[in-house]
């Protein structure tokens, strides 16, 4: 059995591994090192400022298991370099090395400027946000959603699944009709001032209504701002691909809230989950099929 003891001593343990493939990293591909080092998601990643030559740009290391280290995930950045009208940091130039049973992949890309909107993926207070920014995200998911590719953000089987696990539906997945999404729109991926958004390793097609619906699930708690997101992306949430996105972000959001991350937003993901299925939990079995 894991203990609090034992799982703090592993995660120190991974960090220190960690600084030793960011500093691997900074003397492969030459640069400096500039202040202090982030850590990703549950330590998937570590990134920090750098310079080379006079510019200043991001390095970002992830690190797999072998067997793990392939797929559209381990590439997501670089190739999303190429997607026009959308502003986003550039992969540069990319190196990978094993060390034991892990594969680290490191990728210098231009710094993407301003803030990011909130510190976390889950939005806890309103972030000052005009309509010049709220115009930046619509026409940067419009352009994203001509690009052509034939990257998946999601398995449908899984999509299928989940949700009748979790709702006790059943639903139709046409991946015939799913468009181009980041896949992890949340609000410590995108910035203000100016707007832009970050980490592209998940894009890929999804349903339609995908970004919008991952968006709307971690603004939950802030109802101003949940209210902006739907009312900017109803045609898109209304949609039977919006609504079979919403349904499995909310999914996504229950189990993170099972394993302790982001609790506080439980209240808010029954009550939408409610709004849905038009009922009341406890949610009753339901014969429906939506169609997407």
């Amino acid at each position: 059995m894991t203990t609090v003891e034992t799982a703090r001593s592993l995660g120190t343990l991974l960090r220190a591994v960690l600084r030793m493939a960011h500093d691997h990293a900074v003397a492969e591909l030459g640069v400096a090192a500039l202040g202090r080092v982030r850590f990703g998601w549950r330590d998937r990643s570590i990134g920090s400022v750098v310079e080379r030559a006079g510019c200043r740009l991001w390095l970002r290391v992830v690190w797999a298991r072998r067997e793990q280290a392939r797929g559209d995930w381990w590439t997501g950045n670089q190739e999303a370099s190429g997607i026009g009208g959308v502003p986003k940091p550039r992969v540069l130039d990319a190196r990978a090395w094993e060390d034991g049973p892990l594969v680290y992949r490191a990728e210098l890309m231009s710094l993407l400027p301003g803030t990011a909107c909130a510190p976390t993926a889950m939005l806890e207070r309103a972030p000052r946000l005009d309509s010049t920014w709220w115009q930046g995200l619509e026409n940067s998911l419009a352009a994203l959603s001509e690009v052509e590719t034939d990257r998946r953000v999601l398995d449908p089987d899984v999509v299928r699944r989940r949700i009748t696990v979790f709702f006790g539906i059943e639903v139709e997945v046409d991946e015939d009709r799913w468009t181009p999404s980041h896949g992890d729109l949340h609000w410590n991926n995108l910035h203000r001032e100016p707007f832009g958004i970050a980490d592209w390793e998940a894009w890929g097609l999804a349903p339609r209504g995908y970004d919008a619906a991952f968006l709307l699930g971690h603004s939950l708690a802030v109802p101003q701002i949940a209210e902006q997101v739907t009312r900017r992306f109803r045609d898109d949430l209304e949609s039977d691909g919006g609504i079979v996105s919403q349904l499995y972000v909310m999914t996504k959001l229950l189990t993170r809230a099972d394993a302790g991350e982001h609790t506080q937003v439980l209240p808010f993901v029954h009550r939408h989950v409610g709004q849905l299925l038009g009922a009341r939990r406890p949610l009753e079995r339901s014969a429906s099929v939506w169609t997407t």
